[in-house]
């Protein structure tokens, strides 16, 4: 479950303008990955903000589910983050 694409500015503009797409979006830094429905999704100055429903957590180095989540939502700086799509 190793992310492959780093955000850039079509990945971005792709979700901006397609919600309800489902990803997993991973913070290395924290060791997470979250799997996911995209609720809304906004960058300003440098900071992804994403809400999630349906939420899988995953210890990222493991890939071992950790929880499930109704909604999560956060802020991450943009270069902390690594998204990839699923179906």
């Amino acid at each position: 479950m190793e992310p492959d694409l780093f955000f850039s500015s079509q990945s971005i503009s792709l979700l901006t303008e397609t919600l309800q797409r489902k990803i997993y979006l991973t913070d290395l830094e924290r060791n997470f990955t979250f799997a996911g429905i995209v609720e809304s999704f906004e960058e300003k100055k440098g900071e992804i903000s994403v809400l999630l429903l349906d939420v899988q957590v995953y210890e990222y180095s493991s890939s071992n589910p950790l929880y499930y989540l109704p909604r999560i939502n956060f802020s991450r700086p943009k270069d902390k983050l690594y998204i990839e799509e699923f179906e």
